[in-house]
């Protein structure tokens, strides 16, 4: 099936604007048109990809598109750049591997043997890494991000596979341009914390769920190492924790720094156990998680250069699975950090059922 043709069978199947939910239709143009509102929405079928985001009322989200614009360049691009089918594969069974190894919430709350046949959403699919691992187990994949350099990598990665199907859109999480019921599973790793309304994302990717369907999403601790002993500090000691809301001083103060512009992260969110149950109180069987404990998590100088040479005298090498979706090699915790982990990880890794009726 050809990406036309493919998008077309989307416009009929899940597909609806962002802005009134009316039906998308293909013109000879380029275009999808909605038949109720007359939005028309860009797509381009060399890069296959579809751009149905809506034009931004706050800046809030347009300093989000630029931040992880500019950390897509930092992380990604110089992989991207190298990348063919071959090389995608290989990179593709490392990824698992270290997935497993992890314990991570693609391996431990997923059964990828089980996606084959499944309709998946993906929500903010970064460098397209799990998507591509998804759709290698057989699913039928949609990914999406509100950031056009990290859809553009999704759609490049999801190309290369073989009987690739999968189909990619620039879209806001907080109004996803699909109709109710449509997916199986939604997966979300470590992205709606940084939205400007983790309530409304949750709330979507419900009404997207099809009844008896999936969340798997990962969401930020609050009670844990990496908040309290490592955060929390920073906010203090660069005094953002006094003259910002919470959401914004964290954000300033974590996922890196810019380098291709002067945007800082501008959101990002920590929730309690109590916190995440009422996010997904509309949900059934919710079943909560801790992982993701280094000793680096604490805010110690040069901790970081220190756990890596110490890793290193016990023989350890990093994995090559963090190529693809952190732009190097990763070292895998140690047996005691994943055990603290349990306690004071900084990952909820979450399961949810959307009630059958």
């Amino acid at each position: 099936m050809t990406y036309i043709e493919q998008l077309n069978e989307d416009c009929k199947q899940k597909l609806q604007c962002p802005s009134c939910r009316g039906t998308l239709s293909l013109d000879e143009e380029s275009h999808l048109i909605c038949m109720s509102c007359g939005l028309s929405f860009d797509f381009d079928k060399s890069a296959k990809f579809c751009s149905l985001l809506l034009k931004f009322k706050n800046v809030v989200k347009t300093d989000i598109r630029q931040f992880w614009g500019d950390l897509y360049k930092q992380l990604y691009s110089k992989n991207d750049s190298v990348l063919n089918t071959d090389l995608l594969n290989a990179q593709l069974i490392d990824l698992e591997d270290l997935f497993y190894k992890r314990g991570h919430l693609a391996t431990s709350e997923m059964s990828l043997p089980k996606l084959k046949g499944k309709n998946v959403l993906e929500i903010g699919s970064g460098g397209g890494g799990h998507s591509c691992l998804f759709q290698s187990h057989g699913a039928h994949m949609t990914s999406v991000d509100i950031t056009i350099e990290r859809v553009m990598s999704t759609a490049l990665k999801l190309g290369m596979l073989e009987k690739n199907t999968g189909m990619v859109y620039q879209a806001d999480a907080e109004n996803l341009p699909f109709h109710e019921n449509s997916f199986d599973v939604v997966y979300s790793n470590g992205v709606l914390h940084h939205s400007s309304s983790t309530r409304k994302c949750v709330d979507e990717v419900f009404r997207v769920l099809r009844p008896g369907g999936k969340a798997i999403i990962m969401l930020y601790s609050r009670h844990s190492a990496s908040f309290w002993l490592n955060i929390f500090l920073r906010g203090i000691l660069s005094g953002e924790i006094f003259s910002r809301s919470e959401a914004e001083w964290i954000g300033r103060v974590t996922e890196g720094k810019p380098k291709f512009g002067t945007t800082k992260n501008p959101i990002t969110r920590v929730y309690s156990n109590k916190e995440v149950l009422l996010l997904f109180e509309k949900f059934l069987d919710i079943q909560l998680r801790k992982s993701s404990f280094q000793f680096d998590n604490i805010a110690i100088p040069r901790m970081t250069q220190f756990r890596a040479k110490l890793l290193d005298l016990m023989g350890k090498v990093p994995h090559p699975g963090g190529r693809l979706i952190y732009g190097n090699p990763v070292y895998i915790e140690t047996y005691l950090e994943m055990w603290l982990g349990q306690f004071f990880g900084f990952a909820w890794n979450i399961q949810a059922t959307k009630p059958s009726r």
